[in-house]
């Protein structure tokens, strides 16, 4: 992994970032476009927001590019520059968290945190069979205390990398490869035979369908597109086609495209229709030239609905 060949704070971060609801191989070619172009933590933070944005495109869950920008002009102003390496102060920053700073601290700076993800909770469940719904937080906080426990605190950060890859490839979710487990001498579940059956989770929760009308309205090569507001439900402060109920007047014609897409537990279903509108225009439409559109359109949603082919890996 490119993050761990040449380790730093800041890649580390970076990476930690990235990978919160997003595989692994999904990451890889992202990380390494976006180091690239901001190659260490003060040329991210004199970056603009729609330059991120345009890196970080595909990836989805925009506001963590966002926390990213603002957590690196954070430690500029507040640490001239250097990333800080308690978890306090590292919490203390946008977008990270009890896992992320755990992660930062134990990966990046050696220090003796134990750190806890969907992996290292599938790997606790069954090695010290562990019984609740592994969702709620009594369960999660009981592998907490597990994780500080059996800490190598010596080595945290190669230790919380290895609990993490054991769930990741060995002790995996459906099928779990006990035969191949350094610890399945040790294990709970694998002796007794419930090792298919832990952890423990309630049902799925049923996926919400939405759907949406979207305008394409062109004009003398331009597009007319929307900034939708940071109130919006889905995609705030994203530039995007306009939908139907953000134009008074809008006379929808034909049928486009339909686009399909999911934002967590919603099912998208995107109309996209021809527009055109004779009333005058609201602050946040503004008529944008075919050229300028794929870096306006972050999201896929809207890359798609405008017709513009995915690249790059940007299919998320």
């Amino acid at each position: 992994m490119p993050w761990r060949e040449e380790r730093s704070p800041y890649r580390t971060w970076l990476s930690e970032m990235m990978l919160q609801q997003t595989q692994v191989a999904t990451v890889i070619p992202y990380f390494e476009r976006f180091v690239k172009r901001f190659p260490d933590l003060r040329t991210l933070a004199r970056a603009s927001e729609p330059s991120v944005l345009k890196y970080w495109a595909g990836l989805g869950y925009y506001c963590r590019a966002r926390n990213l920008l603002k957590a690196a002009r954070a430690v500029v102003s507040e640490y001239a520059g250097e990333f800080p390496s308690s978890l306090e102060q590292l919490r203390a920053l946008p977008g990270i968290g009890r896992y992320s700073a755990a992660a930062i601290a134990s990966i990046a700076f050696g220090k003796p945190h134990e750190l806890v993800d969907g992996n290292v909770i599938r790997v606790f469940s069954r090695l010290f069979e562990i019984r609740g719904d592994a969702k709620k937080p009594s369960t999660q906080e009981a592998v907490w205390m597990l994780a500080g426990e059996h800490l190598h605190r010596k080595r945290p950060g190669d230790w919380n990398q290895a609990l993490m890859e054991l769930g990741a490839r060995v002790c995996v979710p459906e099928s779990p490869l006990c035969g191949s487990c350094p610890v399945s001498s040790s294990c709970a579940a694998f002796e007794k035979g419930l090792q298919e059956s832990l952890p423990e989770t309630s049902a799925a929760r049923k996926p919400v369908h939405v759907e949406w009308t979207a305008c394409l309205l062109r004009e003398n090569g331009r597009v007319l597109l929307w900034r939708r507001s940071e109130d919006e439900r889905f995609l705030p402060g994203h530039w995007g086609l306009p939908e139907r109920r953000h134009l008074q007047g809008v006379q929808t014609g034909a049928l486009l495209r339909t686009i399909r897409h999911s934002i967590t537990h919603h099912r998208i279903t995107v109309s996209v229709r021809e527009a055109k509108i004779s009333h005058p225009l609201p602050s946040p439409a503004k008529w944008i030239s075919t050229r300028e559109l794929p870096s306006r359109l972050v999201s896929s949603v809207w890359r798609k609905a405008a017709g513009i082919p995915m690249s790059n890996g940007r299919g998320q």
